[in-house]
């Protein structure tokens, strides 16, 4: 089985994070490293809900193509496989949308939303990635992320740590970004779709 990107969200409270900076949390994380701050623009694609319902999200992150299909989980915790092949990319589109075009021509989907990400990324107790997002449409959210073949022992795994670290995990439930994005400006969608 190929590798499962298991994600977990969590909001978390901007003056907290110069605490986690210098690791000074109660408890303290047991090793904690800054990865980098990095910019990207992801373009959300769909066509009347028929992939967002079944778990496939196609994006366009910068200038690449990728999905992530759920394979277990729900919209707070779950496992994604990802596909950045155009070939299998287009092979799962046409599997819902039977004769969808080629990349070239956007797999014949509309865009769902649009929007810029500021992301800080730190490594956490040696195995755990937090991702710190800020979209610049004003939404904030965090994932704690684990790359695993077993989905359900990771998801575990995450659960634990971030009850370990509940000080800056803790603090009401997350929104997603797409979730978000659509609150705030709409869609041809119906606004029940989260991510």
């Amino acid at each position: 089985m190929a590798l499962l990107e298991v994600e977990r969200k969590f909001r978390f409270l901007p003056e907290l994070v110069s605490t986690l900076k210098i690791n000074r949390g109660h408890p303290p994380f047991r090793h904690l490293k800054y990865k980098g701050t990095s910019t990207f623009r992801d373009t959300y694609y769909d066509s009347s809900n028929i992939l967002a319902d079944r778990g496939i999200w196609v994006r366009k992150r910068d200038k690449t193509w990728e999905v992530k299909r759920r394979v277990r989980g729900d919209l707070l915790q779950t496992s994604y496989e990802e596909l950045k092949c155009p070939n299998e990319i287009h092979s799962l589109i046409s599997r819902y949308i039977p004769g969808a075009p080629g990349s070239s021509n956007s797999y014949g989907l509309g865009i769902l939303c649009d929007y810029i990400t500021n992301r800080e990324l730190y490594m956490a107790d040696e195995k755990f990635s937090i991702m710190l997002d800020y979209a610049d449409f004003g939404h904030t959210v965090g994932e704690v992320e684990l790359l695993a073949r077993d989905a359900k022992a990771a998801e575990g795994e995450i659960n634990e740590f971030m009850e370990k670290y509940k000080w800056f995990f803790g603090h009401g439930k997350p929104k997603g970004k797409i979730s978000a994005y659509l609150e705030k400006y709409g869609s041809w969608y119906n606004l029940a779709v989260s991510f």
